[in-house]
């Protein structure tokens, strides 16, 4: 076969393709979804082409040549979609130079100022291309080695298998893009060469994707034509959008052309369907599909085989680029054309092969970039026509190719880079040409000039956002700055810019608007496209600017063209003059009034020219009349400046009101040329034009007519009002502060980067602290595109952390840098900011006892080209000016001032003193200067009539700014004298103002006094006040006094008996029944109604709660069991309910009423459609106060109820305890009383009824042996019979408890007032209803049960309510370890609350409910080492279980009618005492059994210990393995650890189950021993283990209980599943948290840039690769692909995962956007990722890019978060703030 194929290998190959590729088709009904190639018979078909090209041992053969690698250079490696990019500020050429996270860990630029992006996929690592850094190009893996990498490998192998891969390898590419070049026909046939003579006539159906339907709208298409269901429907959409297109029916051409027509039908009544274009559905032969699914695979395998070898990659590479012969056309040049024809599988397999070849290599890349400039008109037509996006198109090629800077010049050169990218753009925007208009006259025209292009603005409308990627392109191209200019480079430059002139034109006067006079403008216009050209084009003047800077030649030249096509225009427009008279003279100036003619705030070419003149300053040989030269006349540059003041005086005309009639277009359009995006190409350029004009013209006073004239301050407009023109004046006087005094720029004044920086950054703070983010946001590109702005900034601000844990760290202006703050800064986005900034100065120079006035600071000097622009301070119109207006009756006459004057006359007064302070600047250089404003304003008396307004009323609230002016003035003209002066003396930092003069402080003396006096009677009639409501009221006084009295009488008889109660040398004990009776007689704070605040209604109070069903506190998540109400709960305590409330109570009947109320809000709200916060099918509401979001009452009972039922008001004083006694005595004693518990518990559940004689004999208790006890013995049977405890001998049938302890409850409540006529019912009715409302709630929240649901029936009423009281004590311990804080640290309200409600509630419950007595008989038969089916004691949570038996054990004793009221309240002590002393060894037993060997054992430790011996004994009871080398330290401390959190629970739950406070030291620390005692059990583990007092006997029990066969079984050495560290201590016993995450993001981002679909396993950016904080596992989100059925309807992935996971509760990290999905089914939130950066601020979406790292304290937040139960609350809350978050669809999630 080899042989054969060396002699003819071209036809060996399409032979062998055209043959076998049609047998690899899965067909129907085989085929279900997905590729129609079969992977594992193409791969041997791959295998086969392998050996035809590299011979029959293709392994070795690549194995030889993989030596032959050179050391690699170059990293080139591929980013998919969510990786981590790198980019260093300090050494990247342009911000598009990255790194990927290997490359960047191994390369200097760690320890440089970096940013972090994600990747949308298909960029490359420049790690090792020298073109793209400045230093540091090649990390430590790509070293540059020139010796090394100077050979051409493939020399090294022989001519022979040389020229056998070019040849095999050309027909792979001529297959693979015969086959993928093929149109979008259903007509479409194979290539000749594939052609077989029978062909199949099966056919697919294939559906492209596209950018106009939804998922939805092509899942319904799909379901109805293909006959499927939805799942298969959104199957086929998911691969659509990944791949490209898909395949959805085979079969024949019939069957799959009526598929067609069903898909490209219009439904007729959807708008989607009627807007937009039928879907791309094709029929083709299902060979072609076959044959383009192998060509995709060949150049999957040609990339594989080109990473591994590099002389297959130069092969692949020339082959690639080859250029065009008289039979085949270029590869890549016909890719390149097919394109567009393509789906997205077919240009990433093809384009990952360019990545992988052609983009490693330098001259390939030049290759590869000549060709795609040469067909980039031509892809980018195809683009605009197609819609994908662009990370799938060849076009983003243009960032790889345009940014390196050899390759983007010599494109710019050689293949006219800049025009091709221009001329696309101008595609975009004009449609037609015409000559310009009057042209006769003004010159001889070229044919160029004749060519006038005509702006099409709805076509740029419609195609702008697919020409967006030009301006991108045109950025990178010109990014790149020239040093040596060549004839041939200028020449192009040249054509660009001409051409760029002529498209600017186009946008001059854009969207121009006349002043509406007489009615409101009825359609507002469409303005948005302007202002986002206008966007679009700011980097790319910046770039060509820096072009035009680079060479004095190109700059003229281009500022020739600019002025001569500004001409044109200036001929056609602005010619006319018109004579304006002001003062006593007349002044030519351009005819245009703003107000009659049209205006606009785009003045794109205008703008270009005030560029291009402002650059010249660059040039020290450029000469202002050498500038002049280039116009015709001065006024040709007056007219072309016109322009930029229109526009200026039109925003201005905008903020004074005097254009409101022409709506929000032009307001936003105003808005937008001074925000800091349009801003640089906006108003910075117009102020310049008029800096540059006010230099270069020698006749100011010409000018500042047209100021005037521009502002109709002259002849004022229609309809302007007195408010109007005093606000155009304080417009006009901001005009020329800006014009005269805003110089921070290089192109204007002598000035540095730094004090540039300084200044916009001291302004942006000047109103406030603010983030790091919002000082970026706020300032200029020019500054953050250098790294040293964040130097400067650590200059003028401090850094102020952040003490919450939701707030940003924020940036302080410092105290010394408030001086120089200017109250008439220019790049004040809007007038807020403007006053914002002006009072927080005050405030801080008020705080810091500096001067209230703004003096004004020196500006630095103009350039020399421009320091005449200050003349027109000096010229007779500006002082003619400001002398009117100091004397203008709007600041003069006291009765015509308002705001707006005050305002004008401060500006005015800055204006004063900046051209003084100016002059002194000046005169400090030169005495002679000739800026003599101060001689000027003698002379036209605006300085005496300063000094005359000192004292007037007017001037009032600006004296000091006037005394100071006129004492700077007379400063200057001493210096002008030669009088020496101390310059320290009027530093700008130390400008003092002048003294006040003695009436003043006369005045603010008098002011003081009158205030304090005012003060002093005030205070007087109060006291009066109060003496006479004293004197009319003294009877009820005095009532309330006695009152008072007596409770406080009451309180020390309390506290007297309790003192008395206990000895004050011993800790308390829960179980003394006097000190429970102690705490049931103690006074409770009363709860009000919050609805009806009436606290005389004889009607319970009950609590708003929430109950929910939780998993927070599993330790194993592998089973995804739904829950079960089970009174054994599982070791791993895999979910449980939680009860929180918000502690707010109401009446029963008030919350009935309420509750009716948000039943029919509810309604109306889903009848209109709105959004509701809470679900009414689930019971929930909104708390009426709080707005806390509730679905449960907790009835309100009093401790002193409670233990009236209970009897224990009836029991003995006491009754011996661990506290009370000799505690080593006792020890024997308390264990034979639950020896005689545990006796009595047995025999009477294992017979139906005992005698009254039976009942009462229980004297002889049980001997046990003192020796330790074999695994094989057994608890020795009772001597006597042992009668019962707490079971009454009674039927099977359950117990009606209504009446307990008296008629209806009427002697256990507690005392209450008498019932009014209007109350609807009664005390014992509303117990009842509340009870059975909270029954009905807690099966709706926990088993989605109604009350009649036969199930509901079924069920162990009062096991819900243990079950919560369980889990939320646990959680509350768990919080309280978590924050480090002792158990019983002082609660918060609510948790105290809760707690109080719901222990109270259960005891109560026991006593309304119907008692099953068989269950509960059943649960206690846990204690005697019974089973409940596949559970006994050990293997359940010991904690939950003692609550059950505690409370089941309850409920049975006061079943019994047979004891008496005081035996039972003894018993029911006993019984609490006893079974948490048993549950307690159980818990010592289990953690014994079930510890994790390796946390106890070592190699070398042999130790011997009791604790070491008890462990071996209790192991030897379940048959398990003794073990050997147990560090007796290491188990003590394990035991301990396990141990702790259910000591700390059993202390919570006595504390509210007995009401008993324990010792007040346990509020500071949590002592052990002391919990112990409160406990009443023994301080040591082996004395609570032990039966006797020398401790050599375990307890009886525990034998018992490890014998079960179930225990046996369990053995770790047998058993998988209790050998998984998930079920071992200390792990069961350790805190529940969220998944740790890693330090650094980037680590995250790496571990999702791994992740792929596991449905299907495709790279795509659609993808939210989503890491489930609780379990650890990474999944889809937002996706079709891997959506479930649950209960009928779909859900997303995260949603069902968190079903599975965490009973609907999901706390996720979506990866890609950074930031916390917080999912409750149907609600959801968004939150920050617990990730910072240096300045304190999260970062969602890696917008700023900053370097993330875990914040602990926002980690740690997010955890309390998931352990308090609040996912549901905050999901609701957040919904109510972020009003959007009700749009999203989260059970898609």
């Amino acid at each position: 076969m080899i042989e054969q194929i060396n002699q003819d290998s071209d036809n060996f190959f399409w032979e062998y393709i055209k043959r076998e590729v049609p047998k690899l088709v899965v067909k129907a009904p085989t085929w279900s979804i997905g590729p129609v190639v079969n992977r594992d018979e193409a791969e041997k078909l791959i295998s086969v082409l392998t050996k035809w090209m590299l011979g029959n041992q293709p392994d070795n053969v690549l194995e030889d040549l993989e030596k032959l690698n050179n050391p690699p250079t170059v990293c080139g490696h591929h980013f998919s979609a969510g990786e981590a990019t790198y980019t260093c500020l300090e050494c990247a050429i342009d911000p598009t130079c990255v790194l990927c996270q290997a490359c960047f860990r191994r390369s200097e630029h760690g320890n440089h100022e970096y940013r972090m992006h994600s990747s949308n996929g298909g960029g490359c690592c420049d790690c090792g291309d020298t073109e793209a850094w400045k230093s540091g190009a090649c990390c430590s893996l790509h070293l540059i080695d020139n010796e090394q990498n100077t050979q051409d490998v493939r020399s090294l192998i022989g001519q022979d298998l040389r020229r056998r891969l070019q040849d095999h390898i050309y027909v792979i590419f001529k297959y693979a893009s015969d086959t993928l070049a093929l149109p979008k026909s259903d007509q479409v046939a194979l290539p000749s060469l594939l052609q077989r003579e029978e062909e199949s006539n099966d056919s697919a159906t294939v559906v492209y994707n596209d950018e106009s339907h939804t998922y939805d709208y092509v899942i319904k298409k799909l379901s109805e034509a293909c006959k499927c269901d939805n799942k298969k429907a959104s199957d086929f959409a998911t691969i659509i959008d990944r791949e490209g297109r898909s395949i959805v029916i085979q079969g024949t051409t019939q069957s799959c052309n009526a598929v067609k027509q069903q898909m490209v039908k219009p439904d007729g009544y959807s708008m989607e369907s009627r807007n937009s274009k039928p879907l791309q559905t094709y029929v083709f032969p299902i060979n072609v599909v076959a044959h383009q699914e192998f060509s995709i695979l060949l150049l999957s395998w040609l990339t594989t085989l080109s990473q591994r070898c590099e002389i297959i990659r130069l092969i692949v590479s020339d082959i690639f680029v080859s250029k065009e012969t008289d039979k085949e056309e270029c590869i890549l040049r016909k890719l390149m054309v097919a394109d567009g024809r393509m789906w997205k599988g077919a240009r990433n397999s093809y384009f990952k092969l360019i990545m992988s070849t052609l983009m490693l290599n330098m001259e390939m890349k030049k290759d590869l970039s000549v060709h795609y400039t040469k067909l980039y008109a031509k892809l980018m037509e195809d683009f605009v026509d197609d819609d994908q996006e662009l990370n799938v198109s060849i076009m983003c090629l243009s960032v790889q190719l345009f940014t390196v800077p050899s390759i983007s010049l010599y494109l710019a050169e050689h293949e006219h880079l800049l025009e091709i990218l221009l001329t696309s753009l101008l595609i975009a925007c004009c449609t037609e040409v015409k000559p310009y208009e009057n042209a006769a006259g003004h010159g001889t025209l070229t044919d160029d000039d004749q060519i006038n292009m005509v702006l099409d603005k709805k076509k740029m409308k419609e195609t702008l956002h697919r020409f967006a990627n030009v301006f991108l392109d045109l950025k990178y191209a010109l990014g790149t700055v020239p040093t040596e200019w060549t004839d041939c480079l200028k020449e192009r430059f040249l054509k660009f810019f001409n051409l760029y002139v002529k498209m600017t034109g186009c946008f001059e006067g854009l969207d121009g608007i006349e002043r509406k006079t007489d009615r409101h403008l009825e359609q507002e216009p469409e303005w948005q496209t302007g202002v986002t050209v206008h966007m679009r084009f700011v980097p790319v003047i910046k770039y060509m600017m820096n072009w035009c800077e680079s060479s004095i030649d190109v700059l003229l030249k281009c500022l020739t063209l600019t002025i001569h096509r500004l001409s044109l225009y200036y001929a056609q427009t602005d010619s006319a003059l018109i004579k304006v008279p002001y003062g006593s003279k007349e002044y030519q100036i351009v005819d245009w009034d703003i107000t009659k003619k049209k205006v606009s705030v785009h003045y794109p070419l205008s703008r270009l020219l005030a560029a291009l003149l402002v650059t010249t300053s660059r040039f020290d040989s450029i000469t202002p009349d050498q500038l002049l030269s280039l116009f015709e006349s001065p006024d040709q540059l007056l007219a072309m400046s016109d322009r930029s003041l229109r526009a200026l005086a039109l925003c201005a005309q905008t903020m004074a009101s005097a254009w409101r009639r022409n709506g929000l277009a032009l307001v936003n359009q105003v808005y937008y040329s001074h925000e800091i995006r349009c801003r640089p190409e906006s108003f910075d350029r117009d102020l310049q034009m008029l800096q540059v004009c006010s230099a270069l013209l020698n006749d100011s006073d010409r000018l500042f007519v047209t100021f005037l004239q521009r502002y109709n301050l002259i002849t004022p407009g229609l309809n302007f009002d007195k408010t109007h023109i005093v606000a155009l004046h304080e417009e006009l006087v901001d005009l020329l502060l800006y014009v005269c005094f805003e110089r921070y720029d290089s192109y204007i004044a002598c000035v540095d980067f730094k004090e540039i920086a300084r200044r916009e950054i001291i302004h942006v703070l000047a109103s406030g602290a603010k983030p790091h983010s919002r000082i970026y946001k706020l300032l200029p590109d020019s500054i953050t595109d250098v790294p040293e702005w964040e130097e400067v900034l650590k200059d003028v601000a401090e850094f102020c952390p952040t003490v919450a844990v939701h707030n940003v760290a924020k940036y302080r202006l410092k105290d010394e840098c408030v001086l120089e703050v200017n109250p008439h800064f220019y790049h004040y986005a809007t007038p807020n900011d403007q006053t914002n900034a002006i009072d927080e100065t005050c405030k801080r120079r008020k705080a810091a006892k500096q001067s209230h006035v703004f003096v004004p600071r020196p500006s630095p000097p103009f350039k020399n080209l421009w320091k005449k622009a200050l003349n027109i301070l000096c010229c007779h119109t500006f002082l003619y000016y400001v002398h009117s207006l100091l004397h203008d009756p709007v600041i003069v006459d006291e009765a015509a001032k308002s705001d707006s004057s005050d305002k004008l006359l401060e500006k005015v007064l800055y204006l004063i003193g900046s051209a003084i302070v100016e002059e002194r600047e000046r005169v400090k250089k030169n005495l002679s200067d000739p800026f003599n404003f101060c001689q000027r304003a003698e002379e036209e008396n605006i300085m005496e009539a300063m000094r005359q307004s000192v004292d007037k009323p007017s001037f009032s609230n600006n004296k000091d700014m006037v005394c100071w002016i006129v004492s700077a003035c007379d400063d200057v003209q001493q210096r002008r004298l030669g009088v020496s002066q101390d310059d320290s003396a009027s530093h700008d930092d130390s400008f003092e103002v002048a003294p006040r003069p003695a009436d003043d402080l006369e005045k603010a003396r008098l002011r003081k006094k009158n205030a304090e006096t005012t003060r002093n009677a005030l205070l007087a009639k109060m006291r009066s006040q109060q003496q006479s409501f004293k004197a009319k009221h003294s009877v009820d006084l005095d009532s309330i006094e006695l009152e008072q009295a007596s409770v406080s009488a009451l309180d020390t008889e309390t506290e007297d008996m309790d003192s008395s109660a206990v000895d004050v040398n011993m800790q308390p004990v829960c179980f003394v029944p006097r000190l429970q009776i102690a705490a049931a007689n103690a006074s409770e704070v009363k709860d009000i109604c919050i609805l009806c605040q009436d606290s005389s209604k004889d009607i319970i109070l009950v609590l708003a709660a929430y109950v929910q069903v939780s998993s927070v506190l599993s330790k194993d998540r592998s089973s995804s069991k739904p829950f079960e109400v089970d009174a054994c709960v599982d070791i791993t305590n895999r979910n449980g309910v939680h009860v929180s409330t918000c502690s707010h109570a109401m009446h029963f009947s008030c919350w009935t009423e309420y509750y009716e109320h948000q039943k029919k809000q509810y309604q109306y709200r889903s009848q209109r459609r709105l959004h509701n916060r809470y679900d009414i099918d689930k019971n929930e509401y909104d708390c009426p106060l709080c707005r806390r979001l509730s679905n449960c009452i907790i009835p309100v009972v009093s401790q002193h109820c409670i233990t009236k039922v209970r009897g224990l008001l009836n029991a003995p004083p006491t009754f011996p305890t661990v506290s009370s006694s000799n505690e080593p005595n006792l020890q024997s004693e308390q264990m034979l009383n639950s020896m005689e518990f545990l006796n009595r518990l047995d025999d009477t559940t294992a017979s139906a009824s005992f005698s009254a004689e039976e009942n009462e004999a229980a004297n002889n208790l049980l001997l046990l042996r003192e020796d330790w006890v074999d695994a094989s013995d057994t608890i020795p049977p009772a001597s006597s019979p042992v009668p019962p405890a707490i079971l009454p001998a009674a039927v099977e049938e359950p117990v009606v408890l209504m009446e307990v302890g008296g008629d209806d409850f009427e002697d256990i409540l507690p005392p209450r007032p008498a019932r009014t006529s209007t109350t609807k019912m009664n005390y014992k009715t509303s117990i009842k209803l509340a009870f059975e409302e909270m029954e009905k709630c807690f099966n709706s929240a926990c088993l989605g049960l109604k009350p009649t649901d036969p199930i509901a029936l079924q069920q162990d009423k009062c096991l819900l309510v243990w079950r919560s009281i369980a889990y939320t004590v646990q959680s509350l311990e768990m919080i309280s370890r978590f924050k480090k804080e002792p158990i019983m640290q002082d609660p918060t309200i609510r948790d105290q609350k809760t707690l109080t409600g719901i222990t109270r509630s259960a005891f109560l419950k026991s006593r309304l409910d119907q008692v099953s007595k068989s269950k509960r008989e059943k649960m206690m038969r846990l204690l005697v080492g019974e089973s409940d089916g596949e559970t006994v004691l050990l293997t359940t949570n010991i904690f939950s279980s003692m609550v059950n038996l505690m409370f089941a054990a309850d409920s049975l004793l006061a079943a019994n009618k047979s004891k008496k009221e005081s035996e039972r309240s003894t018993r029911a002590i006993q019984n609490d005492r006893n079974i948490l002393h048993l549950c307690t060894v159980a818990q010592i037993a289990q953690i014994m059994l079930f510890i994790d060997v390796n946390e106890i054992t070592t190699s070398d430790a042999i130790c011997d210990s009791d604790l070491i011996r008890a462990l071996n004994q209790i192991r030897s009871y379940a048959h398990f393995e003794p073990l050997t080398n147990v560090d007796d330290l290491k188990l003590e401390a394990c035991v301990k650890e396990s141990f702790a959190p259910f000591v700390r629970s059993c202390t919570l739950l006595m504390r509210y189950a007995t009401g008993v406070e324990p010792d007040p030291i346990l509020k500071s620390s949590d002592d052990m021993s002391v919990m112990l005692k409160y406990l009443d059990l023994p301080t040591d583990i082996c004395d609570i283990l032990c039966l006797s007092t020398d401790g050599n006997t375990l307890h009886p029990a525990i034998q018992k209980w490890c014998s079960h066969s179930i225990i046996v079984k369990s053995n770790p050495s047998a058993a998988d599943t209790v050998s998984n560290p998930k079920r071992l201590f200390p792990y069961l016993s350790s805190a529940s948290l969220l998944v740790t995450l890693e330090n650094d993001y980037s680590d995250v981002m790496e571990k999702a840039s791994e992740f792929k679909c596991p449905r299907f396993p495709v790279e795509d950016e659609a993808i939210h690769p989503t890491l489930c904080m609780i379990c650890g596992v990474i999944l889809c989100s937002q996706t079709y692909c891997c959506q479930e059925d649950v209960d009928g309807r779909s859900v997303g992935p995260s949603t069902f995962h968190s079903l599975q996971c965490s009973h609907e509760h999901g706390v996720f990290l979506r990866i890609r956007q950074c930031r916390i999905l917080l999912l409750n089914r149907n609600r959801g939130c968004f939150r920050p990722a617990p990730y910072v950066d240096r300045h304190g601020e999260t970062d969602i979406g890696f917008k700023r890019g900053n370097p993330l790292y875990i914040d602990m304290g926002r980690m740690k937040e997010l955890n309390l978060l998931w352990l308090n139960h609040q996912i549901d609350d905050v999901t609701v809350r957040d919904t109510d703030s972020n009003r959007h978050f009700m749009n999203v669809g989260w059970p898609n999630m």
